[in-house]
């Protein structure tokens, strides 16, 4: 076989000849070393077939000559030859063995024409013809009248219009329509295509019945390609047309709901960008840590430049690689995205990168990086200044230069272990997943004690964890880890950021303001030190710089839902339910699968009055995630209804979900007493009530908590206990809307009807939604007195 591959054979529509050293395409000739040659013969001799690097190096090299590098330098040269940088279309690359040749190769026979494909067959009786055979025959045919190619063409050149087209629709305000005739009109012209590809052939200017030699075609491909494709769009656009003035096509609109939706969302401002995250060419798990990394890293080093407005990681991680820009402008609202690519073969690793107009989907910036993957950190700070070069368009003549900030560079396999860890953390959090993080990032330390981001990391793993565990010693294993971050390199921003974090988790408002105010020096544009600080000011009633900061957090990183669910629930805590509503809105517009922002809008909706559409959103949740706060929400909002036993139900799941948040436990108690199973209400509200003491350990400031424990020990009859909890948590929050209904349900439950009116009077004054109160089942022998009534309805 290797001998009737020196004949010469065709890739594809390349054609090789090794005898001469050529590769011929219809549009260009290349040349090829020996070497690089003999390596794509041993391919072909073995195509699809995994061809180990050392039989390369003994068949070419001949034993014990050559090199890894050779042999590397070789298949680079093939594919560039071949014009398969990305390894896609003609040699795979198996990280670690060898090379696969994916095309079949077809021999050419001495005139020229494609005998036969090089596969190995057992011989057949004369006359016969196989399965394989008659396919090969018919792809043949298909590809030397043109069909495939046409039908390629047809692909993309279809794909480009539609895309033209909605952009033209949307930037020229023109009816929607268009589009829809558009993309009917492609769509119908792609079998007519086909047929006039393989039954016509264009000859001075007639067409005529295909009659020419194969060799006549090859020499005739561009006008075999691009006339069947103009043809077709022109009888589809005459038929298309026809169609619609007889029956009419469906027209393009928006649905209410979605028209709605997008009236919420922010504009889109000059001097903002977003970073995709890049794609792995090679699919290995290394390259996925370095492409997802690179991506992160330079995200952070942007967020660095005043006056440069830049999307969150994890916005922009929830699109696929290379979406499209419409979709990038719509859900990050930026005006510039980078996208890319990363591969990595043996030492040597090629990053693309391109930053492109959001608005029209041009490239304004493409570069390519060939280098060692020792070199890793310099082409990540490299990115980021070409990026801030090529967007200083839009920002101020004052602010165009990259601040010099400490960029931590640890070695690449203490930041590989650690990106994983990071990785882990960011996704939906257990038990088990964070117990993996923490792995990663001791991995990390192992490899590099001072190492400061993956110290920070562990930080944050085990903060996160004491939500779920309600353990203290996550607490003290978390200050350990934030105090070697300290100690490791004390002028990185991010160590700030997480001490806040802890700090404020631990009833530490003074430490944990001094803490986000450091990462904000380092950092003006750290959007999570923004939050953190703003929940410190809403702790101490301070509601305008606390609003303030989350607005300027929300344009800082325009699209990033957080920093607008960090708003919404500020709003919400303050009683501002349909401004709430609005801000949950925004994200519902921004990705309708969030699920957590849908169950906090169907929160907002209830607090707001409109229990209906707020058990709507909560089933519609529910239909797609088990999501414990939306069974919590929908238990607690069918006990207002009335229905004792579904909130039962309800509550149940989120116990299962959430056996250590002391607030599904406290619901579930409130709604097996309602329905009048004592005994099981009582267990559930110990378990409430020891959950609530554990986390006041830490936390003792925590005003929800101890709200928490006051109605559980009032229920159980421990009455002083709910008395001293309720008193501690008026002192820190004395106009907490919820403190102050609860109270009045506590007076009312002692028989100081009086007392239990005037408090309820102060928390509707503060904020709590009168028909929550009108609704509640605990203030059943009110809703007949009048004074009741008219506090419910706003009356003097």
């Amino acid at each position: 076989m290797h001998v009737a591959l020196l004949q010469g054979f065709y890739l594809g529509d390349l054609l090789v000849e090794p005898l001469t050293g050529r590769i011929t395409g219809h549009d260009s000739s290349r040349h090829l070393a020996p070497k690089a040659m003999e390596v794509l013969l041993c391919l072909a001799s073995a195509p699809g077939e995994l061809v180990l690097r050392e039989t390369l190096l003994e068949n070419v090299w001949g034993p014990g000559n050559g090199s890894q590098a050779a042999l590397a330098d070789a298949v680079r040269e093939i594919r560039h030859a071949l014009a398969d940088d990305v390894g896609q279309r003609f040699i795979q690359t198996v990280p670690r063995r060898g090379y696969r040749l994916i095309q079949l190769p077809r021999l050419v026979s001495v005139g020229g024409q494609t005998d036969a494909r090089v596969a190995a067959a057992a011989p057949e009786a004369p006359g016969a013809v196989g399965p394989l055979e008659e396919f090969g025959g018919l792809f043949e045919d298909l590809n030397r009248r043109g069909v495939i190619k046409t039908g390629v063409y047809y692909v993309i050149a279809g794909w480009v219009i539609i895309q033209v087209a909605d952009v033209i629709v949307e930037r020229l305000l023109l009816p929607p329509w268009i589009a829809t005739f558009v993309t009917v009109l492609v769509l119908a012209g792609f079998p007519i295509a086909l047929a006039l590809s393989w039954f016509l052939e264009f000859r001075d200017g007639r067409a005529v019945l295909d009659s020419r030699t194969p060799a006549e075609l090859r020499r005739r491909r561009l006008t075999r390609t691009y006339l069947p494709v103009v043809g077709a769009l022109s009888i589809a656009a005459m038929l298309v047309f026809l169609y619609d003035r007889e029956f009419g096509l469906p027209k393009a609109t928006e649905s209410t709901a979605t028209s709605d939706m997008r009236r919420y969302l922010p504009a889109v401002l000059d001097n903002s960008i977003g970073v995709l995250r890049f794609v792995n060419l090679d699919g290995s798990e290394r390259t996925q840590v370095f492409s997802d990394g690179l991506a992160d890293d330079v995200i952070t080093a942007l967020s660095r430049v005043p006056g440069l407005f830049i999307s969150s990681r994890g916005d922009s991680f929830t699109l696929e690689p290379n979406s499209g820009s419409a979709r990038v402008r719509d859900r990050l609202r930026v005006a510039y995205y980078l996208e890319g690519s990363v591969q990595i073969e043996q030492d040597t690793m090629r990053v693309i990168v391109q930053l492109v107009d959001s608005a029209t989907g041009f490239h304004v910036l493409s570069r390519n990086f060939d280098r060692p993957v020792a070199d890793f950190f310099a082409v990540r700070d490299e990115i980021t200044e070409l990026t801030v070069a090529n967007v200083r368009v839009a920002l101020p003549l004052d602010q165009l230069d990259l601040p010099v900030a400490e960029r931590e560079a640890s070695r690449l396999d203490a930041y590989v272990a650690y990106r994983r860890g990071k990785e882990i953390l960011e996704k939906p959090r257990s038990l088990k997943s964070i117990g993996e993080a923490l792995s990663r990032y001791q991995q990390a330390l192992t490899i590099d004690p001072q190492y400061a981001a993956a110290h920070a990391g562990i930080c944050d793993a085990h903060v996160a964890r004491f939500d779920l565990s309600n353990s203290a010693e996550d607490i003290e294993a978390a200050e350990q880890a934030c105090a070697g971050a300290l100690e490791a390199s004390p002028r990185l921003h991010l160590i700030y950021s997480s001490l806040g974090d802890l700090y404020r988790r631990t009833g530490r408002p003074d430490e944990a303001e001094r803490a986000y105010r450091t990462a904000l020096d380092m950092n003006p544009n750290d959007v999570r030190a923004m939050i953190g600080l703003s929940s410190v000011f809403a702790l101490r009633h301070q509601h305008v710089p606390a609003e303030q900061l989350l607005q300027k957090a929300m344009a800082t990183q325009p699209g990033n839902w957080r920093t607008i669910n960090g708003y919404g629930s500020y709003l919400f805590s303050v009683g501002r339910y349909e401004d709430a509503a609005a801000a949950f809105r925004q994200i519902v517009a921004l990705d309708s699968k969030n699920h957590q922002a849908r169950t906090n809008l169907g929160a907002a909706l209830t607090m707001a009055g409109d229990f209906e559409a707020g058990k709507a959103v909560y089933e519609e949740v529910l239909e797609s995630e088990e999501f414990r706060t939306a069974y919590s929400n929908l238990g607690t909002l069918y006990w207002y209804l009335g229905d004792f036993d579904k909130s039962v139900a309800m509550n149940r799941k989120a116990v299962e979900l959430a056996p250590q948040e002391s607030t599904k436990w406290l619901n579930l108690a409130v709604a097996l007493r309602s329905a009048g199973q004592s005994e099981e209400a009582n267990d559930a509200g110990r378990r409430a009530k020891e959950l609530a003491e554990a986390r006041l350990v830490v936390d003792p400031t925590d005003v929800e908590t101890l709200l928490g424990l006051a109605e559980v020990s009032d229920m159980l009859g421990e009455r002083p206990a709910a008395e001293r909890a309720l008193h501690r948590a008026r002192e820190i929050a004395p106009t907490d809307p919820y403190g102050l209904a609860l109270a009045g349900s506590i007076e009312l439950r002692k028989g100081d009807r009086k007392a239990a009116l005037e408090l309820l009077r102060e928390a509707i004054e503060n904020g709590y939604p009168p028909r929550m109160l009108a609704a509640s089942p605990d203030l059943d022998e009110l809703k007949a007195d009048p004074a009741f009534q008219a506090i419910v309805s706003g009356s003097p």
